[in-house]
């Protein structure tokens, strides 16, 4: 399901725009010679199916039995981040990653059963020992799950993301949502087309990340250390309706803190 999702979102990406001109050293996909019942052309969405499944489709994912936060137990405790200085790590409490800096939310604190408008996302310590409904989904980063509270539903309501080093639950309000690695992001955002992609504070953010992890400039891949990024950052797309896609809330998660938050729109 997962390999079949991510199909689905690179295809329905890259029809977004017209192609561009490719980075150095990347095949553009009109320059290979593929026949037309090779398996990867025949794995592609047509027309038809992207107008009926809609941006990403609509079918709800499948989860198994109600989670529970802990409320005694230790949550898995996050790898300590690397000294922050300037930059980026500046905007969310000044000097370098010690505990005591860790220790303050990234996010606004509200009551577990709160419900929150569309786009805000917030810390909700009160769900230790609380259910969370259905754990729908890891995240591509190591650590973090999606929960749904309300799994099959098709209409806005709370999801959570947990695996936070303070133990406490992000929560958020949509109808639909996809999780991204930044692998992921890297083939929409700099491959062909990807320059006609909207952009906001989470890419800018994330350029910030990449250039202090990979050292690779702006608008340029990762390269070899991308494996490091996918273990402890990825991307929350939330919507807040089944079949329109073209408006979602975009939340960019690294080292156990939400960087940034931006509404998007396509089209």
């Amino acid at each position: 399901m997962a390999i079949l999702r991510s199909t689905l979102l690179i295809a329905a990406l890259l029809a977004l725009g017209a192609c561009g001109d490719p980075l150095d050293g990347l095949d553009r996909i009109n320059e290979v010679d593929l026949a037309d019942d090779d398996p990867a052309v025949q794995a592609l969405p047509d027309d038809a199916e992207v107008a009926r499944e809609g941006f990403f489709g609509t079918g709800a994912a499948s989860g198994g039995e109600g989670a529970v936060v802990p409320g005694d137990e230790d949550a898995e405790t996050a790898r300590e981040p690397a000294r922050r200085g300037g930059g980026l790590f500046g905007l969310f409490g000044g000097g370098g990653g010690s505990r005591a800096s860790r220790e303050r939310s990234d996010v606004r604190d509200v009551a577990y059963g709160d419900v929150l408008p569309y786009g805000v996302v917030a810390r909700v310590c009160d769900a230790k020992g609380q259910s969370l409904g259905s754990k729908i989904e890891n995240a591509p980063a190591r650590g973090y799950a999606l929960h749904d509270s309300a799994p099959g539903a098709a209409v806005a309501r709370t999801f959570y993301v947990t695996g936070f080093s303070d133990g406490c639950p992000r929560q958020f309000t949509a109808a639909n949502v996809l999780l991204g690695a930044p692998s992921l992001y890297e083939q929409l955002h700099y491959g062909p087309g990807g320059e006609n992609l909207p952009v906001g504070s989470t890419d800018r953010a994330y350029e910030e990340i990449k250039r202090d992890v990979c050292g690779a400039g702006q608008g340029k891949p990762c390269g070899s250390r991308i494996g490091r990024m996918d273990r402890n950052t990825f991307f929350v797309s939330a919507y807040d309706s089944f079949g329109n896609s073209s408006r979602w809330t975009e939340f960019l998660i690294h080292e156990g803190d939400v960087i940034a938050t931006a509404t998007k729109t396509s089209g």
